[in-house]
């Protein structure tokens, strides 16, 4: 066996075995039976006789030779007993007649049939028989055919030997997580522990019967894990309603696992009978196991189901035999998220009694950041609707006959078509019931009476009591009289865990399953979401523009905020920088101390700015000037007159009105204050400039001073057109072709009865467009933080233009100042530069990237730049 060829190779395959008999004619084991052709062969051959008819060499006579035999005078006849030494030649003939009396007088003594006397075995031909004629077959004998006894025997004698009875029942209630005498459970190891040492069971080692209790004690430590589960769930203060829902579905399945083992386990009669029964089982109970292991650290609804998702999803990709069992679980499981799901987007109006989920978007994996978005979305949409239409058949559906949706928690991809037809039907009643509400149609259906819960009253209690008294027994007549909360249907986990134990070739037929778990628990919701958020977003579009104005106080910010007002900016203008001794205003050119001005000084002096230009008293928004809040470093800046900061605490306060104050909100209006702010320092540097041409042209003026006013002019003037034309001018006027292309698709929507069709965004998109749109503003403003350098320089040009005055008495210091403006001018057209050039050298622009290279391209341009 150890040669070199190894145990498994032949070296001569074809060579003839040492038992076979040769191949010579005498030596054959049947007649020698000769095939040819007729030529070649000889002219006859040995002859089976029956009767007169003789069986000739078979050649290419056939349609002749070969016939059937004559059916009236054809009999059996007798063959003789095959032996090693007959010879071929010596065949004897059949006489098929002696043949056929002796059956049938067989046939005739068949009830004399002797079942006493010994029946002669057969004769089993082996090689050994083929090559010895008087060869005696002995019998084999293995140790285990003499029974455990003798197994038992050759054992050490260290070892006790168990009765197989006692120690069967023993190992069946281990395998079920139970004590009993001879395996005991310890809390503090948590495991069994055997109370006998060195013993066995009769017929096995003790490395057998080690193994068969390792085995079993596997089982029944998990099943003692998950009965502690579920009782920590229940009694825990404060759970989570996922882990509640879970420690709900592990108690189905360990009562199924009981009522489905214990009558097989204990009657066992065998310890491979025994080892069967917990085969499929132990899977179970070890992938249950994982599941809870990998849910213990979550501290929030949805961790604890991203957690639970990411086990099931890793059991279905390793072809787990129990996966339609997973899918019911995960169902379970994800029922309290999705009855808050479903509270907040309205697809059900049913109130569950469930704990706050505050957490309910978080990032997770059992919901992506589609849905996500969408549910976020849908829930925004809702409160805004609350507030500007509290009746709206969205919100209250079932006044206006539109039933609630079926929600089918299904998991599995099969049924999804369907799921999507009852969707398409809950969109069209949506629909129907919204043509209604806009005609101005009365609700078709109030709310039953019926339906709600029968609440005590006074006259139905036998005495009186206060306010407070009713009320409670109110309330609890009412809980009496509603329906538990919450009830768990775990008859489905319980079916399933028996049907998946009583199946025969579980592992074969799970492992051709395709019906996979969906990527998200919301797979089934989504058709429903797709349309609350379609018809909800038309409906809410269609109020911000038409019922409550957005463009409107879209303007109004435009105007105000951002200077788009002429006649505000003229008003505005004279109220800060006029010098007339008899005009109302601030008169910031001549004022050196007493600055800031007090507030009863500033409201006088910009008292009726706002009501001029916009043209009425009652201005939207309640708009006014009021006073920033600042730091400490920004308020020392602000007590210098000449500083081009001195005018940083004055603000506009606008409130948007609800629902707008979802686009205005409060981080959009910040971003307009910091435009203002910006803007307000370039109209003062406009007045100043102003002021020092003329003061130039006139024809006492220095050659001097004319230089630098020439020089400041030209750069002030061209950062404020750089300013109000690209900054402001450019993003606002592509915002309002957006909002042109809202309303005109709205209007062609109503023109063809369809809804939600051409625009098919919500209110979330159009306050990402204002904000990208204010954020444009911001960055061609230098607003940004990659833009402190540029910032920094236009600050110190407009400074040192602030500082200059016209005096001809200091024409040598106006030509310096007019060089150091030069100098300035030329190191922020450098700065502009630079940030092109690290822009350059990225592989990928950002939409930022590109607006600044744009930026800087006009920029050097209006500043006489190439």
């Amino acid at each position: 066996m150890d040669g070199e060829h190894g145990p498994f190779n032949v070296p001569d395959f074809w060579r003839p075995s040492a038992f076979s008999i040769s191949d010579a004619p005498e030596q054959t084991l049947f007649n020698d039976t000769r095939f040819g052709e007729h030529d070649a062969l000889c002219s006859h051959m040995k002859t089976f006789t029956h009767g007169q008819t003789e069986l000739p060499l078979i050649d290419h006579h056939l349609d002749t030779e070969l016939r059937l035999p004559d059916l009236d005078n054809f009999q059996f006849g007798k063959l003789d007993d095959l032996h090693v030494n007959q010879e071929p030649d010596k065949a004897s003939t059949v006489d098929l007649q002696t043949c056929t009396t002796s059956q049938s007088d067989e046939l005739d003594d068949l009830w004399k049939f002797d079942l006493t006397r010994p029946v002669e075995r057969p004769s089993l031909r082996t090689w050994e028989a083929f090559a010895h004629q008087d060869h005696s077959e002995s019998p084999i004998s293995y140790l285990s055919d003499a029974g455990p006894r003798a197994f038992d025997a050759l054992q050490p004698d260290d070892t006790d030997v168990l009765q197989s009875a006692f120690a069967l029942k023993c190992l069946a209630l281990l395998g079920l997580g139970r004590s009993s005498t001879l395996f005991q459970w310890k809390k503090e190891d948590k495991t069994f522990v055997s109370s006998l040492d060195n013993v066995r069971l009769s017929g096995l080692s003790s490395t057998a019967f080690d193994s068969l209790v390792q085995q079993l004690t596997a089982a029944g430590c998990a099943s003692v894990d998950l009965r502690h589960f579920v009782q920590s769930s229940y009694t825990t203060k404060n759970p989570l309603a996922a882990r509640v829902a879970l420690a709900t579905t592990v108690q189905a399945v360990l009562e199924a696992l009981d009522q489905n083992l214990s009558d097989q386990v204990l009657t066992a009669t065998s310890f491979l009978q025994l080892l069967t029964c917990f085969e499929t089982p132990t899977i179970l109970l070890t992938e249950m196991r994982e599941l809870i292991s990998t849910t213990a650290a979550a501290s929030t609804d949805t961790a604890f189901l991203s957690a639970c998702h990411e086990t099931i999803h890793q059991f279905t990709n390793a072809c787990s035999p129990f996966q339609s069992l997973h899918a019911e679980i995960l169902k379970q499981v994800s029922l309290p998220w999705l009855q808050v799901i479903c509270q907040k987007t309205g697809l059900t109006h049913h109130q569950f009694d469930l704990p706050a989920q505050d957490d309910v978007f978080e990032r997770s994996a059992h919901i992506s950041a589609e849905d996500n978005a969408q549910i976020t979305e849908v829930m925004a949409g809702i409160a805004v609707l609350k507030d500007a239409a509290p009746d709206h058949p969205i919100l209250a559906p079932a006044s206006w006959g539109v039933d609630s949706p079926d929600l089918e928690a299904s998991h599995t991809c099969l049924h999804f078509d369907r799921i999507v037809e009852k969707a398409n039907k809950y969109q069209q009643d949506l629909l129907l019931a919204i043509t209604r509400y806009s005609r101005g149609d009365s609700k078709p259906l109030d709310v039953n009476p019926q339906q709600q819960p029968d609440h005590l009253t006074s006259e139905q209690l036998p005495w009186s009591l206060d306010d407070d008294q009713q009320t409670y027994f109110e309330d609890v007549g009412t809980r009496f009289a509603e329906l538990p909360a919450n009830k768990a249907d775990t008859s489905g986990i319980r079916f399933l865990t028996t049907e998946m134990l009583e199946a025969e070739n579980i592992q074969e037929t799970s492992a051709l399953d395709l019906r996979h778990l969906s990527k998200t628990t919301l797979h089934h919701l989504t058709p429903y979401l797709r349309v609350r958020s379609r018809l909800l977003n038309g409906v809410l579009l269609r109020l911000l523009f038409r019922q409550f104005s957005l463009r409107d106080h879209l303007t109004l910010n435009h105007s105000f905020h951002l200077l788009g007002n002429g006649l505000f900016v003229q008003r505005l203008t004279t109220a800060l920088f006029t010098s007339e001794t008899n005009a109302r205003g601030l008169r910031l050119d001549n004022r050196s101390k007493q600055w800031p001005p007090a507030s009863s000084e500033l409201r006088l002096g910009l008292m009726g700015v706002l009501s001029e230009a916009y043209g009425s008293n009652d201005i939207p928004g309640n708009l006014s000037f009021a006073i920033r809040e600042l730091s400490d470093a920004e308020i020392e800046k602000c007590l210098d007159a000449n500083s081009i900061h001195a005018l940083d605490f004055l603000r506009l306060r606008y409130e948007a009105p609800t629902p707008l104050n979802v686009i205005l909100d409060d981080k959009a209006m910040a971003k307009y204050d910091d435009c203002f702010r910006v803007l307000l320092g370039m109209l003062r540097m406009l007045h100043f400039v102003t002021l020092l041409r003329s003061t130039a042209q006139q024809k006492h003026s220095s050659p001097a001073s004319q230089a630098f006013a020439h020089e400041a002019w030209s750069c002030v003037s061209g950062l404020a057109s750089y300013f109000f034309d690209i900054g402001v001018g450019g993003p606002w006027t592509e915002f309002q072709r957006t909002l042109n292309t809202i309303e005109a698709d709205l209007a062609l929507e109503d023109e063809e009865g369809s809804f939600g069709q051409r625009v098919t965004f919500g209110i979330s998109h159009l306050r990402n467009r204002h904000s990208d749109m204010l954020d444009t503003i911001r960055s061609r403003l230098f607003l940004r933080s990659r833009h402190d350098k540029l910032r920094s320089y236009i600050e110190d040009i407009f400074s040192l233009v602030l500082s200059v005055q016209m005096n001809t008495h200091l024409e040598l210091m106006l030509w310096r100042q007019r060089d150091e403006l030069r100098d300035l001018i030329k190191e922020f057209k450098s700065s502009l530069n630079e940030l092109t050039r690290k822009i350059g050298k990225k592989k990928e622009m950002s939409q930022q990237d590109r607006d600044d290279v744009f930026a800087v391209e006009v920029l050097n341009f209006r500043l006489g730049g190439d």
